[in-house]
């Protein structure tokens, strides 16, 4: 009896496997189908937002990189021949072969593709479906990631080569292999589209280093994992930079521009980028931002066994507290910080897919927090597209729509870069008037660069030389000149 009761129970088990797996294996079908569609929705809408932020005229940096193609005979010259911070290569190629003339659409076109497989290469890099979708949703739609995933520069594509990098060197963590390769390639790619990918080398050396440290506990095993992991990177990053230095020997480097370091300005960047990022509210202080997310990282990198706990502590805190420490220019820039940002927007899209994921009060939190990141940055970008990186071409257009004309300004190099390129684009002509030489000049036009709430509506020289306003172009966000024209009327 007790036999048959035994196979019986085997019979009912087996029974029940057989209904149970294809029902189990339909239902997961039917999620990845679903967190598929989810991620190619969210893919779009970063798309279609980027394509958005592409609107409107080129800005100073955009036109500067342009500006310094114009003498070059071959597309090699790029890599030793320019020798300017402002030369992002990537976009410089790109910029070499669509040409000068090109619509500013697709000037911007390289960065608009990189930031879209920023929103896929956010959503791959993340452990959990629901990580997955939120991280490609706060990539999507971060006002940060779609204004640079909108202009014509490099920083869409070291964004980009920075997540994918941190992918492939844990993948040669567990796996060794040809994951070394894959992640030099990274590395290069990085570097070609800006130089300041060196922090992500920073970043992921010492992670490289601490982890290999816990494990082994031993400073040879440390040094040899970190020559094996960042040999094929430095080999593929070295032909890079012999041409920079062979160029620079030849023709000298040459800086846009430097600010000198203080704790604000470095707050104002690094608070500013955080902001940004989560779309918060103004009133928030700077420094309350980056005290708010150093706590946070330091507590999960406290109390969590993550691996990657270690890799946000070094790229969110560490990182920037030895920006300030060694005095670090230009830090009123977010730009600067946006390695650190990166790392923290993947750290967030983690932590609301683990909160999506466990149910209950701690996904309705997560669905609040997601929303409410989502909101703010559909505010920012609002903003954003309103106003632009500012128009500069209707005021070159004003100026010159009569036949050629003179102008004068407070900014002689960026001003007299502007107005000859959307001039040209015309086919119009407009001659600078240097400030040296106002007076005698005369010019017909004046620009001043500048907060436009500080103009006046009218400026008078002692030379019996007076210009009235004529118009404004205005600029919201992270990148672009205010402009204010004005007509002579003396």
């Amino acid at each position: 009896m007790a036999k048959i009761d035994a196979s019986i129970a085997e019979a009912n088990v087996a029974i029940t496997n057989v209904y149970a797996d294809p029902l189990r294996s339909t239902a997961i079908r039917q999620w990845n189908a679903g967190l598929l569609l989810a991620i190619s929705t969210v893919v779009l809408v970063g798309l279609g937002l980027r394509l958005l932020g592409a609107r409107g005229d080129l800005w100073q940096d955009e036109v500067w990189s342009i500006t310094l193609l114009s003498p070059l005979t071959s597309i090699d010259q790029i890599f030793w021949r320019i020798n300017h911070d402002n030369n992002h290569f990537l976009n410089s190629i790109y910029q070499y072969v669509v040409g000068p003339d090109a619509a500013p659409l697709v000037q911007r076109g390289l960065s608009i593709a990189l930031g879209a497989c920023t929103v896929v290469a956010a959503a791959a890099i993340s452990r959990g479906r629901w990580a997955m979708i939120a991280s490609g949703l706060l990539f999507a739609v971060s006002y940060p990631m779609v204004h640079y995933g909108s202009e014509a520069r490099g920083y869409a594509g070291m964004v980009l080569f920075t997540l994918v990098a941190v992918a492939f060197l844990e993948r040669w963590f567990d796996k060794r292999g040809p994951y070394g390769i894959a992640f030099a390639a990274a590395i290069l790619l990085g570097f070609l589209s800006h130089l300041t990918m060196i922090e992500t080398v920073m970043v992921l050396a010492v992670w490289t280093a601490w982890l290999s440290w816990r494990r082994s506990r031993s400073l040879i095993v440390v040094n040899r994992e970190v020559v094996q992991a960042f040999l094929p990177a430095f080999l593929a990053v070295l032909p890079l930079a012999a041409a920079i230095l062979v160029g620079a020997r030849l023709f000298s480097f040459r800086i846009g521009g430097f600010s000198s370091f203080s704790l604000e300005r470095f707050a104002a960047g690094y608070g500013s980028m955080i902001r940004y990022l989560f779309g918060l509210p103004d009133w928030i202080g700077d420094w309350t931002c980056i005290t708010i997310v150093c706590a946070l990282i330091l507590a999960y990198a406290g109390v969590s066994r993550d691996r990657r706990a270690s890799l946000y502590a070094i790229g969110i805190v560490a990182l920037p507290a030895l920006m300030a420490a060694v005095h670090m220019p230009n830090v009123e820039f977010p730009r600067y910080f946006l390695v650190s940002g990166t790392l923290l927007l993947l750290w967030a899209g983690e932590t609301i897919g683990r909160g999506l994921d466990a149910g209950g009060t701690r996904r309705l939190c997560a669905v609040g927090m997601l929303m409410l990141v989502a909101g703010g940055n559909a505010a920012l970008l609002a903003r954003f597209y309103e106003h632009g990186r500012g128009s500069y071409s209707s005021m070159v257009d004003e100026m010159t729509k009569g036949g050629a004309a003179t102008y004068a300004t407070n900014a002689d190099f960026r001003t007299g870069m502007m107005v000859d390129y959307f001039a040209a684009r015309m086919g119009r002509q407009a001659s600078l008037v240097t400030q040296d030489r106002i007076c005698a000049g005369r010019a017909e036009w004046l620009i001043l660069e500048g907060d436009l709430q500080k103009q006046p509506e009218r400026v008078d020289f002692d030379c019996a030389l007076a210009y009235e306003r004529a118009g404004t172009s205005a600029l919201w966000g992270l990148s672009g000149l205010d402009w204010t024209l004005y007509s002579r009327r003396d």
